[in-house]
């Protein structure tokens, strides 16, 4: 028997992106923690809240690079989960404990590669890193679907098979499943916005 559920967000299950872009007024990097991406071709599309830093980067610049997560840095990642570099913070991220957040990086323990095809830079931590170029925005109530054209992929040899595929054996990508940290089969640990059930 099946029941109808109630739910104000449901993440059932999406790789851990963390995307990175610049603020072109300071030129500071911002990463931004993303769940709702999928990929076609040579397009990535993301949903994004409109109250996020990264959000209002990719208003005025247009390049993102998205630095897909392993197994191995999701602690880093709940660091700045509750973070925002966006220093008006909105009443819901207040009252939902988010605090504003100068360096993301340093706080989760991040490093930062130089861009090779955009100027938005990659994260060493992550094996897999895309960078993009915003080819479209479009506005829904509180939220962004935001297409990307991808401008070039970057692979650690540590996952390679070859030039051109991935070792799958070596590769376990952190998935964000019902807002719990999770990979193919093993729990690693829960988000602070984590709402479901667990034993």
């Amino acid at each position: 028997m099946f029941k109808k559920m109630e739910k104000d967000s449901f993440y059932y299950g999406f790789p851990v992106v963390l995307m990175t872009t610049k603020d072109t007024e300071n030129n500071k990097d911002n990463i931004t923690v993303i769940s709702s991406t999928w990929t076609l071709g040579k397009s990535i599309v993301i949903g994004l809240g409109l109250a996020n830093k990264g959000y209002l980067n990719l208003q005025v610049g247009s390049e993102a690079t998205f630095n897909v997560a392993d197994a191995t840095i999701w602690k880093n990642i709940e660091r700045i989960a509750k973070t925002t570099g966006n220093f008006n913070l909105p009443d819901f991220k207040k009252q939902a404990g988010y605090e504003y957040c100068t360096d993301k990086f340093s706080l989760g323990g991040f490093t930062k590669m130089a861009g090779k095809e955009v100027q938005s830079v990659r994260i060493q931590e992550c094996p897999i890193q895309i960078e993009t170029s915003i080819t479209e925005l479009s506005i829904r109530s509180d939220f962004a679907i935001i297409e990307c054209e991808i401008k070039g992929i970057f692979v650690d040899e540590k996952i390679l098979y070859d030039d051109s595929h991935i070792d799958v054996n070596n590769w376990s990508p952190l998935i964000y499943k019902f807002r719990e940290y999770t990979t193919a089969n093993q729990s690693l640990g829960t988000n602070f916005r984590f709402q479901e059930f667990k034993d």
